[in-house]
C-alpha cells in the first residue's frame, strides 16, 4: 500500500516537473526579453552612478498585495455566480467543484506563474528607466508639444476647450476617479490574462505587446521626447507657464475634496524627482501617455474577446484621454501618439505571432505548452 502511494506520488511529481518545464519553455521569449531588459536597465543605472535608484521590492510588494485581493475577488464573484445563476441543490459542494475543476487547476496555476514572477521585475526595470530620463536627455520638448497641442486644436489649448464642462467639482472628481481606476483595470487584465487558457495566442500577444509598449513607448520614446507635462511645466520649463490657471484650479479643487487625488500624486512624483528617489510609478514623463497606451491595449484585447467589452473599453480610452488632459498630466498629443503607437505595436506583434505559431489545435495541457514553445522558438 505504501509502495503504491509512493509510486503515485513520484509519478505526480514527475508530471508536475514536466509541466513546469513546459510552462517555462512556453514563456521563454517573455522571460528572456524581461531578463535582458532588467539587466540593461540596472546596468545603465550603475553606469550613470545612480545605484540608489535601483529597487526590486516596490512592485513585488504591490503584486503580493494585489494577487490575493484580485484572485480572491474573482473567486467570490464566481461563487456568487454559481449561487445565483446555477442555483445548485448543494451550494457548498457545487462551488468547490466548480472552482477546483475549472479555475484552481494545476494547468491554470502553472500557466500564470511565469507572469506573476516576471512582470513585477519587468515593471521595476521600466520604472527605473523612467526615473533615469533626466540623466539621459534634458526635458526640452514641452514647449514644442504645447505648441503642437494648440495648432491641432485651432489655436486653443485642449484643457481650455474642456474647461467649460470639466471645471466643476462633480466632473473634476469624476475625471480623477476615471484616471486612477486605470490602475485597477490594469491589475484586473494582468491577472485575467495571466491565468487565461482559452486563447493562448491572444494571451501571448497581450503580454508581448504590453512589454513592447512600455519599452518602446514608455522608455525609449519617452526619453527621446523628454517632457514633463502641464502639471510640472511651471516648475521645470523656463518662461511663462500657460498651464498656471489650470493647475491653480486643480489645487483649489483639491482643498475641497479628497477625491481629487491627482494633485497629491503629482506632489508625490515631484518629491521622488527632487530627492532622486524611486518607488512604484516614479519618474516624470509626459510624451507619450502610458495611461492612454494602456487603455488602448485594454480596448484592443477587449475587441478580440467580446464586442460589448471592446466598445466599453474603447469609450474608456476617450475618457482616460480627457481626464489626462484636464488633470494636467498630459498634452493631448501625448495621448494621440500613444494610441497610434500602441495600435502599431499590437498589429506588429500579432502579425509576428501568426507567422511563427503553428495554427493546429492541441488537446492536452502539456501538448499546448510544448506547441507554444515550438511556435515561439
Amino acid at each position: 500500500m505504501n509502495a503504491s502511494i509512493a509510486v503515485v506520488a513520484r509519478r505526480r511529481g514527475v508530471r508536475l516537473g514536466q509541466d513546469l518545464i513546459a510552462t517555462l519553455r512556453a514563456h521563454l521569449w517573455l522571460i528572456a526579453v524581461a531578463e535582458i531588459y532588467i539587466i540593461l536597465a540596472y546596468g545603465i543605472a550603475l553606469l550613470l552612478g545612480r545605484p540608489g535608484s535601483i529597487s526590486f521590492l516596490g512592485y513585488q510588494r504591490a503584486f503580493a498585495i494585489a494577487t490575493p485581493v484580485v484572485c480572491g475577488a474573482f473567486l467570490v464573484g464566481r461563487a456568487l455566480y454559481v449561487m445565483i445563476a446555477m442555483r445548485p441543490r448543494h451550494l457548498a459542494r457545487a462551488i468547490i467543484d466548480d472552482l477546483s475543476s475549472n479555475f484552481l487547476t494545476q494547468e491554470r496555476l502553472l500557466h500564470g506563474l511565469p507572469i506573476l514572477i516576471v512582470l513585477p521585475l519587468f515593471n521595476s526595470a521600466c520604472t527605473l528607466m523612467k526615473t533615469l530620463i533626466p540623466a539621459l536627455h534634458p526635458y526640452d520638448w514641452d514647449t514644442t508639444l504645447a505648441r503642437w497641442d494648440q495648432t491641432l486644436h485651432f489655436g486653443v489649448a485642449p484643457w481650455r476647450i474642456l474647461a467649460p464642462v470639466m471645471a466643476t467639482p462633480l466632473m473634476t472628481h469624476t475625471a480623477n476617479i476615471v484616471y486612477c481606476c486605470w490602475f485597477f483595470g490594469l491589475a484586473g487584465l494582468w491577472f485575467w490574462q495571466a491565468f487565461a487558457l482559452r486563447d493562448r495566442l491572444l494571451r501571448m500577444q497581450f503580454f508581448i505587446a504590453y512589454m513592447a509598449c512600455f519599452i518602446v513607448l514608455g522608455n525609449i520614446a519617452a526619453t527621446m521626447l523628454a517632457s514633463v507635462g502641464p502639471c510640472f511645466y511651471g516648475q521645470l520649463i523656463d518662461g511663462p507657464d500657460p498651464y498656471a490657471p489650470l493647475m491653480q484650479y486643480l489645487h483649489q479643487a483639491s482643498l475641497h475634496s479628497h477625491i481629487n487625488i491627482s494633485v497629491h500624486l503629482q506632489a508625490m512624483l515631484w518629491d521622488y524627482y527632487a530627492s532622486g528617489g524611486a518607488g512604484v510609478g516614479a519618474g516624470i514623463s509626459a510624451m507619450p501617455s502610458m495611461h492612454v497606451a494602456g487603455a488602448t491595449l485594454f480596448a484592443l484585447l477587449g475587441w478580440r474577446t467580446n464586442r460589448l467589452l471592446g466598445i466599453a473599453l474603447s469609450v474608456n480610452v476617450g475618457l482616460i484621454l480627457i481626464a489626462a488632459v484636464f488633470l494636467g498630466w498630459h498634452y493631448a498629443v501625448d495621448g494621440y501618439a500613444a494610441i497610434v503607437g500602441t495600435v502599431a505595436i499590437w498589429w506588429v506583434v500579432g502579425a509576428a505571432l501568426q507567422r511563427t505559431v503553428a495554427p493546429s489545435p492541441v488537446s492536452t495541457a502539456s501538448e499546448a505548452l510544448h506547441g507554444a514553445c515550438a511556435g515561439h522558438g
